[in-house]
């Protein structure tokens, strides 16, 4: 088994750089970090050269990128939108394969180069600061939830992330359930239901491996039903004014709180609104970076409908067709082709997880709370996360599942050999064994032959004597 070195690799450091880098951008068709920049020339100087290029599991992503982005190409061609706006659209996807290759690449070396990222996504706000500012003792009293949810929340549940990476245990289970509910209760509902949920999933499929079936389907019912009653507990407690502090102005305009489907509307409005986007041009889409002021602000509007707020607060907002969705983006912006290829391409990437998770013995915590927030972003948040963000946990997925793949064929060829060498040496005792046998048959029949010619000799004596 690979064991973990605490030296600390020149590579591991460079990925710390790599992920700072991300907080130095410069204007280059648009806002543009120099990671970014990197990983882009990264790739035009090795992806020719490396003979990962020569896998099969990367060879279908290469073709699956190459597809989404002819889709969208020709999507911007039929839509005409400016070339300024096309490039933004399209860069997203180029960005985010040259980030999946860099990261990929990284990774393949060691898995345990993932931890120097978690270092590096750390250390990115402390170094390099953030767009959000806030008092870190607000957000923990639940008053200032932009800067909780968007600085506090991943910072703590990452922290816990790269203590699991060591301590693979279901005491870190339990610690990541607790620190769920600490930021759900908080405020940020999305980050601590990811943790809460990847808690006890985690220790759900552990238990898969070593119980009954029965008894899972018991503990999968007994944690839907804690989930749905510590839901409810909380939403009362928003109603009853005793939780004032997050986005709990969110559960006051639901239409019925206690169904979370009606919650995500007003949560994540976007994301329905533009899959009505989505439908309303499914072939072309609308074009990257589609300013709504062309439809009249139809879409905004409809958003500030759903929400139950002033109309003016969103016509004064930005001037863009709302969509905060990776996957519904694909269809929203560049039409069915571009939906289509992407929903492959992040289809292929959740079986990869999924297949981690109920084959690996190990990294099952952060494989689970990979998997989780990697659907998450996927359908709610935006387009901008499929070359931040996914690639990290796309990386992952693809380099445990290839590895595991590549171990099992080692085993089965392993053990074929094996039971090749045991059916041999049978055979060999087999030939032995019937040779023996003829051997000992044929001594037995010469024994015989000598008996009867024996017997046939003094018959004829016998009768000589007679005659």
């Amino acid at each position: 088994m690979e064991r973990y070195s605490y030296q600390v690799p020149i590579k591991g450091l460079l990925l710390i750089l790599f992920e700072l880098g991300f907080g130095l951008k410069i204007d280059l068709i648009g806002s543009v970090s120099v990671s970014e920049i990197f990983v882009f020339c990264y790739t035009l100087l090795f992806l020719h050269r490396e003979p990962i290029r020569k896998n099969t599991s990367f060879s279908y992503l290469l073709w699956g990128y190459s597809c989404l982005l002819i889709a969208q190409c020709v999507s911007e061609m039929f839509v005409g939108s400016s070339p300024s706006n096309s490039l933004k659209g399209i860069a997203i996807t180029v960005i985010s394969f040259c980030h999946l290759f860099f990261l990929i690449n990284s990774f393949k070396t060691s898995r345990h180069m993932l931890p120097w990222a978690f270092v590096g996504m750390l250390l990115r706000p402390i170094v390099m600061g953030t767009d959000f500012e806030g008092n870190t003792i607000d957000a923990l009293n639940g008053l200032d939830v932009v800067y909780l949810k968007f600085v506090i929340a991943p910072l703590i549940i990452n922290l816990v992330m790269l203590f699991s990476f060591f301590h693979d245990n279901i005491k870190t289970s339990i610690l990541l359930i607790f620190v769920g509910l600490f930021i759900l209760l908080l405020g940020a509902r999305s980050w601590g239901g990811m943790a809460f949920i990847s808690g006890i999933a985690s220790i759900i499929i552990t238990a898969f491996k070593k119980i009954k079936f029965k008894y899972i389907l018991m503990m999968l019912l007994a944690a839907s039903l804690f989930a749905f009653q510590s839901y409810t507990v909380y939403v009362d407690r928003v109603l009853s004014g005793k939780i004032t502090g997050g986005n709990s102005g969110q559960i006051l305009r639901a239409d019925n709180p206690y169904n979370p489907i009606n919650l995500l509307k007003v949560g994540r409005t976007e994301t329905f609104i533009g899959a009505i986007a989505f439908i309303d041009a499914p072939l072309w889409g609308h074009g990257a970076w589609k300013k709504d002021s062309d439809y009249g602000f139809k879409y905004t509007k409809m958003k500030s409908q759903y929400q139950k707020l002033n109309e003016k607060v969103y016509l004064d907002d930005v001037d863009l067709v709302p969509c905060h969705s990776v996957l519904i983006g694909f269809g929203c912006y560049n039409g069915i082709f571009a939906f289509i290829f992407g929903a492959l391409l992040i289809l292929s990437f959740f079986y990869m997880g999924l297949h981690n998770i109920f084959v690996t013995r190990r990294y099952i915590i952060i494989s689970t709370y990979f998997l989780i927030i990697f659907a998450w972003h996927s359908l709610f948040s935006p387009q901008s996360n499929f070359r931040l963000t996914l690639p990290l946990y796309m990386a992952f997925f693809y380099v445990i599942y290839v590895y595991k793949s590549k171990e099992f064929h080692e085993e089965k060829v392993r053990r074929y050999k094996v039971l090749e060498e045991i059916r041999r040496a049978e055979e060999r005792e087999s030939v032995k064994e019937q040779k023996d046998n003829e051997s000992e048959t044929e001594v037995e029949t010469n024994k015989e032959h000598t008996k009867t010619r024996d017997y046939a000799a003094e018959f004829r004596r016998r009768h000589r004597k007679l005659i």
